[in-house]
């Protein structure tokens, strides 16, 4: 868990924004590199493709020293298969000398050879989409027992973990299997919503044919829902961000609504965004936006390695998202700015591994 001093300066933070309309940032994602060992075929990644393969070594101390002095206390570092990149050891001991929480998502193949420096990290996840029929159908032969090895290696080590869950056709009877696979490993579960895919150049993004239908995404989430009411402290997702899932207004193919938009749904209860206020995404041409999700979309987004990191994020001010979403991660984030109790309850409540 991270640093009572971190989680308290955090909470600071927040509250300071919220009363305040400040724009103190919590949280930077980096997208480290592009480059993945997997091919998984509900895959986005291949959309950003199309620059640099990953960020040098001293280009990310950049953005973690400019983030640093604007307040962030987290940074999660991400891909692509964030363990590929050459230098992530270095990476991992640069952030936490900063006395900056750091975490990583996986597909779990690299875990073992890296295990000394993942002990540093807050929390390690790792991606598993179902057991191993369903799990290697989508992301290749063998990566459900390499996920596990990992996941057992977590354990024996004693790192605080979870397994990321993107729901789509093939798993949505998976997930009891799931819970007791995260139960087994001493692990958190995180569920993920799939929306959209990368064209197989890369070049534009569309709908995912493994997304499901309308009423069995309702179905499952409506299961994991009672779930998290039965297991709150192993369900990573908090009460409200499913809720918001479940009770999405319109086709779960359009996974954002815009401000104008939301006033079409008047008994939604929509969450504001905080992307670009609070959290923001760095991808590896350097380019700053306010959330993962803006990767590619906005030709105007301001570049942390060409201009100065305070004047990056003061820039993105006017990029700033202004809608509301289902992206589970990024409303979880929003909920805990917006000083929801149930997400911040949620957040002291799961199961960590000290």
């Amino acid at each position: 868990m991270a640093s009572l001093p971190n989680i308290v300066r955090g909470g600071l933070n927040v509250f300071w924004n919220k009363l305040t309309g400040s724009r103190i940032p919590f949280e930077i994602n980096i997208h480290i590199i592009d480059s993945c060992n997997l091919e998984c075929s509900y895959c986005y990644s291949n959309f950003y493709k199309r620059g640099n393969p990953w960020i040098s070594e001293t280009q990310i101390f950049k953005i973690v020293d400019g983030f640093r002095k604007l307040g962030a206390i987290e940074c999660s570092l991400i891909g692509g298969e964030p363990l590929l990149h050459p230098k992530f050891s270095q990476l991992v001991d640069y952030i936490t000398d900063k006395g900056m929480t750091c975490s990583t998502i996986t597909n779990g193949y690299m875990v073992p050879k890296l295990i000394e420096s993942l002990k540093k990290l807050d929390t390690v996840c790792v991606s598993l989409d179902g057991p191993q029929e369903i799990n290697d159908i989508t992301r290749g032969e063998g990566s459900f027992l390499k996920g596990t090895e990992a996941l057992q290696c977590l354990q024996e080590n004693n790192v605080n973990r979870q397994i990321r869950v993107t729901l789509q056709k093939n798993n949505l009877g998976c997930v009891e299997e799931m819970f007791q696979l995260a139960v087994k490993y001493g692990a958190c579960l995180n569920f993920g919503l799939l929306f959209h895919q990368a064209s197989d150049d890369g070049t534009e993004m569309g709908l995912s044919e493994d997304l499901p239908e309308n009423e069995d995404y309702r179905k499952v989430l409506r299961q994991i829902v009672d779930l998290k009411k039965r297991h709150p402290k192993v369900l990573i997702n908090s009460l409200r961000n499913l809720n918001n899932a479940l009770n999405w207004p319109t086709t779960f193919s359009q996974y954002e609504l815009k401000a104008d938009e939301i006033k079409k749904y008047p008994d939604f209860e929509a969450i504001p965004c905080h992307g670009g206020k609070t959290f923001a995404t760095v991808d590896t041409n350097g380019k700053l936006y306010a959330c993962t999700n803006q990767i590619g979309y906005d030709p105007e987004a301001p570049d942390v390695l060409e201009m100065e990191v305070d004047a990056a994020w003061d820039s993105l001010k006017s990029h700033k998202c202004e809608g509301s979403c289902f992206y589970v991660s990024s409303v979880e984030k929003n909920l805990i700015s917006e000083l929801n109790l149930d997400a911040i309850t949620n957040f002291f409540k799961v199961k960590r591994v000290n």
